[in-house]
């Protein structure tokens, strides 16, 4: 992982859901998203994200903003090494 100064000043609307394959992930995406949600300020490998089991499958993330807007996105991991830069969802206020 390295230090984002743009992560680290984004704050995104609440992950409610996080798949990878089959399998819910949600758990362990809220520990990495970080309670001001913002990734914790870091870009993150998708093996550190994800794991090594992780190599070629898909994954979705859900969030909901607290003024009812749903937000997602979505990839598919064909390299552990790559950086897992997620998209921003960036809320009126912040504007």
């Amino acid at each position: 992982m390295i230090y984002s100064e743009h992560y680290n000043n984004y704050r995104g609307p609440p992950l409610v859901k996080a798949i990878l394959g089959t399998e819910d992930i949600t758990d362990k995406m809220i520990e990495i998203y970080g309670e001001s949600c913002n990734w914790g300020g870091y870009l993150w490998t998708h093996k550190e994200a994800f794991g090594t089991n992780s190599l070629n499958k898909n994954y979705r993330f859900d969030f909901k903003s607290e003024d009812g807007r749903e937000h997602w996105f979505c990839g598919f991991i064909t390299d552990l090494n790559q950086y897992f830069n997620p998209p921003m969802a960036t809320p009126f206020n912040q504007l």
